[in-house]
């Protein structure tokens, strides 16, 4: 590797599961007791790779590239010596997800742990951009710069500048289920977070079979938990209707931001939606991804190692 004697996986490794579990967010104190996210994964992508111009095709002619978004976040240096995106997967503990098995609303505590889980993610990206800049290494998270965007689509509904998913994936850390999660080794009911680094590091190697081989559905057996457990019908044998699903979140916020207001001290965020910078309070609903063989493991990791 070529990031310095001490940027190596372990490293990383040992040092995002530090960030995460020394985050104050991590704790729930004032409604469980736990932890909102269990030990991360952490898995690693070139910045050349392939599947990153695919990016462009699968989720939106914007999305960003990483050698190009690294250097115009640093062009007077530190020298960029090859380009690689680190990638970690932030499993919510089974209390939370245990939580959030109803079959109409997500419970209150999977809505506070949403919620604060944003702010664990984006403690992570921002302080390991910082570790890696002490190391004389060009960092940033996509997410947390300008140059990230939510915005309309014609032909995907909604897109982004930098989807996590899609880049978790390309670091090898899962394959996508129906309803257009990533199905990890630590299953869906994750929260994904991702790192851009002027360092060329070894990259994680990616299961075998297609993109989809993760899904009981796609393996040939009869499944669709997903589609059952979506209370608006946003999942279909034919995938996610976007749309369906962004309307549903909406909902999920309206009705549940009031009550837990006046109960818990919940963060809000600027997102960026079209181009505008807008407060949001993350909630989320997550019903397709509890209650499903998949909720916290890939059924097939023993078979493909």
């Amino acid at each position: 590797m070529n990031g310095g004697p001490e940027l190596t996986r372990g490293w990383l490794e040992r040092t995002i599961v530090r960030l995460v579990a020394g985050a104050p967010e991590n704790r729930l104190t004032g409604i469980s007791g736990g932890v909102v996210f269990d030990p991360p994964l952490v898995g690693i992508a070139k910045g050349e790779d392939p599947l990153f111009d695919e990016f462009a095709r699968a989720v939106g002619p914007r999305h960003l590239e990483p050698n190009a978004f690294l250097h115009s976040r640093f062009p007077q240096g530190p020298r960029i010596r090859g380009v690689s995106v680190i990638s970690w997967v932030l499993p919510f503990s089974p209390k939370v997800r245990e939580s959030n098995r109803g079959k109409e609303w997500p419970s209150s505590l999977y809505s506070l742990a949403r919620n604060q889980g944003q702010a664990v993610n984006q403690r992570v990206g921002r302080r390991l951009a910082a570790l890696l800049k002490v190391k004389g290494l060009a960092a940033a998270a996509p997410t947390l710069t300008g140059d990230y965007d939510i915005f309309h689509s014609p032909e995907f509904a909604y897109s982004s500048t930098w989807s996590e998913r899609h880049v978790a994936f390309a670091a090898g850390l899962g394959r996508f289920g129906l309803n257009g999660s990533l199905i990890t080794p630590l299953g869906s009911n994750v929260r994904l977070g991702s790192l851009v680094v002027g360092a060329a590091l070894e990259p994680s190697p990616r299961p075998s079979g297609t993109h989809r081989a993760a899904c009981l559905e796609s393996r040939g057996d009869v499944c669709r938990r997903c589609v059952d457990r979506c209370p608006v019908g946003a999942i279909s044998p034919e995938g996610l209707d976007k749309r369906k699903c962004s309307a549903r979140r909406k909902a999920v916020c309206e009705r549940s931001l009031a009550s837990l207001q006046k109960k818990y001290l919940l963060k809000r965020f600027r997102l960026p939606i079209d181009g505008a910078r807008r407060w949001s309070y993350p909630l989320g609903c997550a019903l397709c991804q509890c209650g499903l063989p998949c909720e916290g493991r890939d059924p097939f990791a023993e078979a493909i190692g």
